[in-house]
């Protein structure tokens, strides 16, 4: 193996790493991080990462460490805090050699909007994100089959007809869903708030898995009907009880104990792709089962995809959502921790356990048949894809006059609101589909305070091929520049200034499509309904919504230091105590006077000035 020298940087930065639980970053020569870790010691845990032995046995590590070229720690209380903040900053900042449990798509999840008058069953794509925006939703997910969910959502909507709408449709009478039967009209008050109520606690007892008990509240309610001899709403949750049932039946029972609830996770691979089976006991009933798929890149192990899947699966759990027992094929070196987590979350005991004999030895085999099943499914679509981006590749190849199928196309956009936060984007498609590890931002230097797009544009592409010269990589197949002529001439006049010539390039304008090449003055246009075209628009609007929102991240941030600034006694350093330890500009502003002076190195005085200055009422207590 060749040989491999570290740094005095990496030198000093691991000879201070601290004997305590937390997270790292590995980030490399542009300071992008690149892979997120947790440890239980980040001193031996980081250190051991530059054993090269190990490198053998952990390909992945020969071709990741030699690109290290920083790293960063933060400290937690705990090992189980530890594994919390690692899903979390994966799913941030979707680091290279990190296996992503969404690879930047979001499954669809179900959630109750507790919180408001008359809640709503609906379905959401962030369920981190809603959790803070409406702190007393339940979530419930993830479906990886949005046509199963909607299947779900469908049945449901039979049985427990809740408020679809956020808002009225009508100022004076019900909607068409009441007069269907799927809502019970709380808009023009038709049903009293507790009775309401009752049916949104028995639709969460449902999705939680508990759907024998929502039976045995439906036959009282009934009972209790007929007694008071209301057989007209008797015969209402009779219609309410069959349909919940006719649900109930389709799903196979494998234990006659009810009390039983588990989730059975299985997975199988190839030298490319891991996939991952998810089975949901719950009450003895399979109610659900679902498959997730991870690229094996950079020569991770299937070992790593799974360790990967059970921390950030579960790390997202919500307490209706954890079964009793969690059913692994594989042991994980963080078992005891997930136990913790997991049992301190559901609020009792939850054990994590690789099976060795009788039903849960059976049920694993049964998983790892619907892993085989998926995989096969999986390959074959893969298969398939690969051929129609092939047959458009080939299309764009002939359209362009391009000397080979353009495999690698990276693409530049520029964002800025009259010459402030300028910025660029670089979106690289390979095989017509995105690659997001390659997915670079720039800061625009050449130019401050004015909006050139051309001179932005130049900077940005010699930035960019100056360095895969320096690196000795390859040139894309095809270059796009966002915008016409005058963008595509300052791309070229910085590829010539780098020696680069012969190189396929175009410049594709929005208001016609127009797609310029190099020395042709007309440019031509393709065929409105063309595969290739379609491809190119797709490449160049992703470019778009990544320079944009680095722009608008920007803008939040200089806007949010800006507020910062104008606290007296507030430095840059003191400022990144607070962001740090706040997390935003927002929750330090709702921030205590208490929770400001227990802030470690902000002073009890300056807490206390702090609070005064953004509470604008110079109040002494909180």
């Amino acid at each position: 193996m060749k040989a491999y020298q570290l740094s005095d940087e990496l030198q000093r930065l691991l000879a201070s790493l601290p004997d305590a639980p937390g997270v790292y970053f590995f980030k490399d020569a542009g300071g992008d991080t690149i892979y997120i870790g947790k440890a239980l010691s980040l001193k031996s845990r980081v250190r051991s990462y530059w054993n090269t032995n190990s490198w053998r046995e952990r390909p992945k590590l020969a071709v990741m460490m030699p690109r290290v070229e920083s790293l960063d720690t933060i400290i937690t209380n705990s090992e189980k805090e530890a594994l919390l903040l690692e899903a979390t900053l994966v799913r941030k900042h979707m680091p290279r050699y990190n296996v992503a449990l969404k690879d930047d798509k979001r499954y669809p999840w179900l959630a109750i909007t507790y919180g408001e008058s008359f809640p709503r069953l609906i379905m959401v794509r962030d369920p981190v994100k809603f959790r803070k925006d409406k702190s007393k939703a339940k979530v419930f997910g993830p479906y990886v089959e949005a046509g199963v969910m909607w299947q779900t959502v469908r049945a449901l909507r039979k049985v427990f007809p809740m408020r679809q709408r956020r808002k009225p449709l009508f100022k004076d009478r019900p909607c068409m869903n009441f007069h269907i039967g799927l809502c019970l009209g709380p808009c023009q008050k038709l049903v009293e708030e507790s009775v309401y109520d009752k049916m949104v606690h028995q639709v969460e007892l449902f999705l939680s898995g508990h759907q024998n008990e929502v039976v045995r509240e439906l036959k009282k309610d009934m009972e209790d009907a007929s007694e008071r001899l209301d057989f007209e709403q008797a015969a209402k949750i009779r219609d309410r009880l069959y349909g919940l049932e006719r649900i109930i039946e389709r799903q196979q029972v494998f234990f006659d104990d009810q009390s039983i609830n588990y989730d059975v996770v299985a997975e199988g691979h190839t030298d490319r792709l891991c996939c991952i089976c998810l089975l949901r006991i719950r009450e003895g009933k399979l109610v659900s089962s679902e498959a997730f798929h991870f690229p094996l890149i950079e020569k991770t192990g299937y070992q790593e995809a799974y360790q990967s899947f059970a921390d950030q699966y579960y790390a997202d759990c919500e307490s209706v959502n954890i079964p009793s027992e969690v059913v692994i094929q594989h042991s994980l070196e963080d078992m005891d921790v997930l136990c913790d987590l997991l049992s301190s979350r559901a609020g009792r005991q939850v054990k994590v356990l690789v099976p060795q004999r009788g039903k849960k030895v059976s049920l694993m085999a049964m998983a790892q048949k619907n892993v085989a099943q998926s995989l096969d499914k999986q390959l074959l679509s893969q298969t398939q894809e690969d051929q129609k981006a092939l047959a458009t590749l080939v299309k764009l190849q002939e359209e362009l006059k391009l000397n080979k199928p353009p495999r690698r196309i990276e693409c530049f956009d520029i964002s800025n609101i009259q010459g402030t936060d300028n910025v660029s984007s670089l979106v690289v498609f390979e095989n017509a589909q995105p690659k997001r590890a390659d997915y670079r931002h720039f800061k625009i230097k050449s130019v401050e305070g004015q909006a050139d797009d051309f001179a932005s544009m130049e900077e940005t592409v010699h930035r960019r091929y100056r360095r895969v010269l320096d690196e000795d990589r390859a040139m894309p197949d095809l270059i796009i520049i966002d915008g016409g002529k005058g963008q595509l001439n300052a791309a070229l006049s910085a590829l010539s200034a780098l020696g680069i010539e012969d190189q396929a390039i175009i410049g594709l304008a929005k208001k016609q499509e127009e797609v310029f090449l190099p020395n042709k003055r007309e440019p031509i246009l393709l065929p409105r309904r063309s595969e290739s075209l379609f491809l190119l628009q797709r490449v160049r609007d992703e470019a778009h919504r990544f320079a944009v929102t680095f722009h608008r991240k920007l803008r939040a941030k200089r806007s949010i230091l800006s507020e910062l600034d104008k606290l007296s006694g507030v430095g840059a350093a003191r400022r990144k105590i607070l962001l740090d330890h706040f997390g935003s500009f927002d929750r330090i502003k709702a921030a205590t006077l208490d929770e400001l002076k227990s802030v470690p190195g902000i002073p009890a005085q300056l807490g206390q000035s702090i609070y005064n200055a953004l509470s604008g009422e110079g109040k002494s207590d909180s």
